[in-house]
């Protein structure tokens, strides 16, 4: 019988510690690497694979996605696992599934769709709904099959709604009975394995509206009842806060808010988002001289990045981000159908005041100012196909136009169905990107993956970082960003002995060729893989030959090996994975 499970030879090993990197071999027994480092002799391990010339790195562990869905129906959650993401948080901006009652299933549901843009279809069809509590939620997730890893916060939308009920969560304070009931059910997830509680907090600026248009619960509440839930991590020594409060100037800023809880809670908030705005030079640095501030503070509070060149591909039929920058847009996306919102915009009056209300400075949540979109095709808009490939500024100038009245023109003409492609969603600033990345309280990751499949891919943002700020620009060590991409978020969440290539810690890995790794930058591909055969974009990795998880390869050269070693991870780390990795034994046998 073999003395170990897999034995890795010849790679090049980037433990995730900033250790720097070596050549050496790495044996995996039970799901964990049992040696690291020198030469192993072949025979002792039941598989080999050889990483000669190719680095061996801890797996990412993607702190910010909406796969609380997908999970249900893709094992893997493509396409972030195929760039070599192997855990992932969900529960994030206050949204998911549980706590939820029965009569509130198909709202949760829709909110879902209208927030994160995770068709409804897909949901019916892939939801059990077997669960109504927390823990029962966490025992359903544990059962399933899972190519990966998640972890979960008590999504705050949830807890609020299925504790006050939706109109009162949306338009009052908690009283001080249903406190009591969300610190119960709080203490109960959290016993069951939840990692904390996450929200978001942006008043009416938030994009995520409710599908009447108004604020979520969270982004409306009474603050005070967030840091009394605060008050309970501070009571259990464990667990972690993540808030969505900030939005760049102009918008809204509520880091009042983290700061206040990470005193209360005495544990780490994590705040998002930071970017790097090409507009506005020095807006991230005002978060990261906060995040020092806050350090002298003594407040253990951390910032999530959002740092990668990725864009959004769309039609109007699916794009809903920019419902957030002028009441005209809002109206716009509740028109929901195509049809609806073709007739919109073919309204002289309507465009009319969607010219005057337009306002670049309030686009950068949207995909940057609608100047510098671009036509991709035209579809039935024929009368301006001769423009495909033009920014929407260059066919404005070109027909006299105001940029606003040149698409909506488009949109009328074509449907609603007329593709485009963002240019500026982020900043292409090497200097920027890696002011962010570089600072001790900043967490690389904000993939969203799971969320705004038809017009959005961010589960590339590992694969994005070290091609351009470590090959190409030679700007960051791979140490240094395999670190942030895993090491790092590890011990944010206590996620024991993971994130890193060390003895004794989970073989979560992937193994990669740093001169070709990489994916296409020009445009996303469209794949039939939600349920019954519909559509989303994804983005195919390049130069990535094997994802392994728990020990396990789950991807070879992009193609899924059919393993699901998956677990669940909890705030008590290793003890959730060895009872979940045992129940997967046990139903093998």
């Amino acid at each position: 019988m073999a003395e170990f499970d897999l034995i890795i030879t010849g790679g090049t090993i980037i433990d995730g510690t900033r250790f720097p990197r070596y050549v050496g071999d790495v044996a995996v027994r039970d799901g964990k690497i049992a040696e690291i480092g020198g030469k192993i002799d072949a025979k002792r391990g039941a598989r080999t694979i050889d990483a000669t010339g190719r680095i061996v790195a801890p797996g990412v562990i993607d702190p910010h996605t909406h796969y609380d869905a997908q999970i249900f129906w893709d094992p893997y959650c493509a396409d972030s696992s195929w760039h070599g993401n192997t855990t992932f948080v969900v529960g994030n901006c206050g949204f998911g599934f549980m706590p939820c009652r029965p009569e509130d299933r198909e709202r949760y549901m829709l909110m879902m769709e209208n927030t994160e843009q995770v068709p409804l279809a897909a949901m019916k069809q892939a939801l059990p709904w077997t669960w109504e509590s927390f823990p029962e939620w966490m025992a359903t997730l544990r059962s399933l099959a899972k190519g990966v890893n998640i972890a979960a916060y008590m999504p705050l939308n949830s807890l609020m709604i299925y504790v006050m009920g939706i109109e009162a969560a949306k338009s009052r304070g908690a009283t001080h009975e249903e406190r009591l009931e969300m610190r119960r059910l709080l203490n109960e997830a959290m016993d069951a394995g939840a990692i904390g509680f996450g929200f978001s907090f942006l008043n009416d600026q938030n994009s995520h509206k409710d599908i009447d248009g108004s604020p979520m619960p969270s982004d409306s509440m009474r603050i005070e009842d967030a840091y009394y839930l605060a008050e309970v991590l501070r009571e259990r020594g464990e667990g972690v806060i993540q808030c969505l409060c900030e939005l760049p100037p102009g918008r809204v800023s509520n880091r009042f808010a983290v700061e206040e809880m990470a005193r209360i809670s005495g544990r780490p908030v994590l705040l998002n988002i930071i970017t790097a705005l090409d507009g506005m030079p020095d807006y991230h640095r005002s978060l990261l001289d906060w995040l020092d501030e806050m350090e002298t503070k003594g407040l253990n509070v951390y910032g999530q990045a959002f740092v990668n060149r990725s864009w959004n591909q769309l039609r109007a039929i699916e794009y809903d981000v920019w419902q957030g920058t002028s009441p005209s847009f809002l109206e716009f996306n509740l028109a929901r159908t195509a049809e609806g919102k073709a007739a919109i915009a073919a309204d002289p009056a309507f465009v009319a005041r969607a010219v005057e209300e337009y306002d670049p400075a309030m686009w950068s949540g949207a995909g940057g100012p609608i100047e510098t979109f671009k036509l991709v095709d035209a579809q039935g808009a024929v009368g301006y196909s001769k423009y495909n490939g033009k920014l929407l500024g260059e066919i404005a100038a070109a027909e006299g136009k105001h940029a606003i009245e040149v698409f909506f023109a488009i949109i009328a003409e074509s449907g609603c169905y007329a593709d485009f492609r963002t240019t500026l969603a982020t900043s292409e600033d090497p200097d920027k990107a890696c002011e962010i990345l570089q600072h001790k309280r900043v967490v690389s990751g904000t993939s969203d993956g799971g969320a705004h499949v038809k017009f959005h891919c961010g589960g590339q943002y590992a694969t994005d970082n070290i091609m351009w700020l470590a090959r190409d620009e030679k700007r960051i060590s791979l140490e240094d960003l395999h670190y942030s991409l895993s090491y790092l978020p590890a011990r944010l969440y206590s996620f024991a002995n993971r994130g890193a290539l060390l003895e004794g810690y989970a073989a979560d890995l992937y193994i990669y060729d740093f001169a070709t790794i990489g994916y296409d930058r020009e445009q996303y591909v469209t794949a039939n893989i939600l349920p019954e055969g519909d559509w989303r974009r994804v983005c195919p990795a390049q130069g990535i030959e094997w994802v392994i998880v728990n020990g396990e390869p789950i991807l070879h050269n992009g193609e899924i090996t059919g393993a699901t070693p998956g677990a669940m991870l909890g705030v008590r780390g290793a003890q959730f994975d060895r009872d979940c990795l045992a129940d997967l034994r046990i139903a093998a046998e």
